[in-house]
Parts: structure tokens; C-alpha cells; sequence
């Protein structure tokens, strides 16, 4: 599904350079769970932005099936995004003046493929699935973290993305919100959905197929839980 070949990605201001990413190479196959873990600060994050195409590398290469995404302009990048790739962050990033329902239908919004009429129907299945529709009206402050995150979930997944990007999707949550959260994910990668998450959590990790650990920008290990 994607190739990462010698990914480096350096940020340079005006009096320092860091180096986020050193000469990362990495393949994820169509239908992977993925976990990303180490310590903070040491590329986790900068790692998952690249993926997902809302960062560049600095050198290297990044090939998303047979596209060479590291050659493509914004607009070309922006397309492939919305049309392929779902997010799931840590902070929910709901916004609090929609409610449940439309929060999860902006994910549609730039699908003009897609009617209004499909559009409210994918957005009851979602929140079905995620068994919060009886919250659809609901504001996110009126919601519980965990409801929040099934709600965020909900989004990420109402596009039928073929990768789903989870940055620390259970940090926010306590130990049994967590669980049902992993449970989603692992329900979702069963029916196809390739998976890429940043952990701190190693019990979460035991939920992916493959872990992968970064120590100052750099892959020092990969271990295979499950083979696909």
C-alpha cells in the first residue's frame, strides 16, 4: 500500500537544524495494523504527517501504491488525501459549534461523487457502527471523551479510506474506553482497512500485526506479531 525509501526530514530555522526522520525506510501491505512506537520527540508524529501527506520529507522518497507522492503539487496531494486516508488524533479535533452528525459528514463535504442523500446515509451507518447515533444531535462538550472518540472514529471512516492514520487515539481515554476503541480498530482492519498507529501504550501495540520502534528519528527494530 505504501514505501517509504531513505524518508529524511529535516526543520531548519534560522539558527537550528533538527532532524526528525533519519533515513527511514518502511513498506506497509494493503490490509496491515501497523504500531508505531518510542519515546517522545523521536519521530512518532513527523512519521505518521508524512503518511498522510500533510508533510513532505525532506529527501527520500514516498511512493502511495504506484504514485509517487513525493513528485506530486498540493492539489494533486489534497485529492489523493481526502479520497484515500482517514485520521483519528489523540485531542478528538471535533469542532464544537457542529454537532455529532455534521462533524461527521464534513469528512463528505468534498466528495462531490457522493449525494446529499448518500452523505446522510453513510453518516447514520457510522455513527451506528460506532453505537453512538442516539448522540447524532449532540454537541462534542456534551459528550464523554469516549463518546468523542467513537464519534472521531466515526469520521475517519465514513469516506471508506483504504488507510487510517490513529495518532495516540486512546491517550486521552481511561483503560476501559481505550479498549473498546482498540477493539473498533481491530474490527475495521479485520474487514480490510489497512492501519497506521502511534502508541506510547504497549498493550495497545499488541493489537497491530507489526511493531515498529523509532528511537532519535530512526527504525531500530520491527517485530511481527501476526503475519497478514
Amino acid at each position: 500500500m505504501l514505501t517509504l525509501k531513505h524518508v529524511n526530514k529535516i526543520y531548519r530555522t534560522t539558527d537550528v537544524e533538527t532532524t526528525a526522520l533519519r533515513d527511514v525506510s518502511l513498506e506497509v501491505a494493503p490490509g496491515e495494523f501497523v504500531a508505531v512506537m518510542g519515546p517522545s520527540g523521536c519521530g512518532k508524529s513527523t512519521l505518521l504527517n508524512i503518511i498522510g501527506m500533510l508533510d513532505r520529507p525532506s529527501t527520500g522518497e514516498y511512493w502511495f501504491g504506484n504514485q509517487n507522492v513525493s513528485a506530486y503539487g498540493e492539489a494533486q496531494i489534497s485529492s489523493l488525501r481526502k479520497q484515500s486516508i482517514g485520521f483519528i488524533f489523540q485531542s478528538f479535533n471535533l469542532i464544537d459549534d457542529l454537532n455529532i452528525s455534521e462533524n461527521v459528514e464534513l469528512a463528505l463535504l468534498y466528495h462531490e461523487e457522493v449525494s446529499a442523500s448518500e452523505r446522510k446515509a453513510r453518516v447514520r451507518a457510522a455513527l451506528d457502527r460506532m453505537k453512538i447515533a442516539h448522540r447524532a444531535r449532540h454537541m462534542p462538550q456534551q459528550l464523554s471523551g469516549g463518546q468523542q472518540q467513537r464519534a472521531a472514529v466515526a469520521r475517519a471512516v465514513v469516506a471508506r479510506p483504504k488507510l487510517i492514520l490513529a495518532d495516540e487515539p486512546t491517550g486521552n481515554l481511561d483503560t476501559a474506553t481505550g479498549e473498546e476503541v482498540m477493539q473498533l480498530l481491530t474490527e475495521l482492519n479485520a474487514e480490510g482497512t489497512t492501519i497506521v498507529m502511534v502508541t506510547h501504550s504497549h498493550a495497545h501495540a499488541e493489537y497491530a500485526r507489526r511493531v515498529v520502534n523509532l528511537i532519535d528519528g530512526g527504525i531500530v527494530t520491527e517485530r511481527i506479531l501476526q503475519a497478514v
